[in-house]
């Protein structure tokens, strides 16, 4: 019996361990507002193909986040995005002096077009990726912590805190639309049936998703969130001295690498370059 209470208290220890050695929410939020600013700023694809394969490895030793999601959420917000630019840019390119890889009648594949189309589809890749690891993994208190220690307002933390908060409300609101549907003896599990839906279910969303907001930003008021001057953190988090330098070196870094792109002393191929092209 005292073997058993022994683990129990082990494994709950381990539990209680595990959630304290991540970074502190306002960590990850300026790691990420870098990685975005890394990704825009230099005009080079290596940089946001690196930040994209960061973020898998990253996705794939967390335990809060788990590898099947976070793929399936990049790819089929990316794999869309990438057939488009392909056949936009890839294959009608407007230039005239361009380097022709294959060409088909009014389609031809040059080097500019494509360069142009993987450059924008590693940056939108990379994009989501980012943020698909930041919002699978953070919940609405961790993220409103984060704010509040970034020195944000309070009304302005809740309520990005509140749109993180109605991401598994929209999700749980289309499936009960589509249940009902579904119980009225729609085939919902037509593609062209849920399509036809499509209108009345974003109405519902709309609705539900003002009424919601409305709701908390009444509650907002009500509590007097705004009108206190402490801050108190709605969650236990690690945070120490090194991680409030690594909040402050973290940006200073990032601008450098930024300012010495831009000025030559940091120069990255591009993806003209790296495709083979002129």
């Amino acid at each position: 019996m005292s073997s058993a209470s022994t683990d129990t208290h082990t494994a709950n220890a381990a539990q209680d361990v595990g959630p304290k050695r991540r970074l502190h929410p306002a960590t990850e939020l300026v790691i990420l507002a870098c990685s975005l600013l890394l990704v825009f700023g230099i005009p080079s694809p290596i940089v946001p193909a690196i930040i994209l394969a960061g973020s898998l490895v990253t996705v794939m030793v967390s335990p809060i986040v788990r590898l099947r999601t976070w793929a399936m959420t990049v790819g089929l917000l990316c794999l869309p995005t990438l057939v488009v630019l392909i056949i936009v840019q890839g294959l009608f390119y407007p230039g005239t002096e361009v380097h022709v890889l294959w060409q088909a009648g009014p389609t031809r594949l040059s080097v500019e077009g494509l360069s142009i189309a993987v450059q924008i589809w590693l940056r939108v890749s990379s994009l989501i990726g980012l943020c698909a690891l930041f919002g699978l993994g953070t919940d609405s208190a961790r993220l409103f912590d984060g704010l509040r220690r970034l020195r944000l307002p309070p009304a302005v933390a809740y309520v990005c805190a509140s749109a993180i908060g109605l991401i598994p409300l929209i999700g749980a609101r289309t499936r009960h639309i589509i249940e009902a549907r579904q119980a009225r003896g729609w085939a919902t599990d037509s593609w062209r049936v849920r399509i036809r839906l499509l209108p009345g279910i974003v109405v519902g969303l709309v609705t539900a998703i003002l009424l919601t907001v409305d709701q908390r930003h009444e509650v907002l008021e009500v509590s007097g969130l705004d009108s206190s001057p402490s801050t108190v953190d709605l969650q236990d988090h690690t945070d120490g001295t090194g991680q409030r330098l690594l909040r402050i070196l973290t940006p200073l870094v990032t601008f450098g690498i930024v300012v010495a792109s831009v000025i030559g002393v940091l120069p990255l191929p591009g993806a003209a370059q790296l495709i083979g092209g002129a």
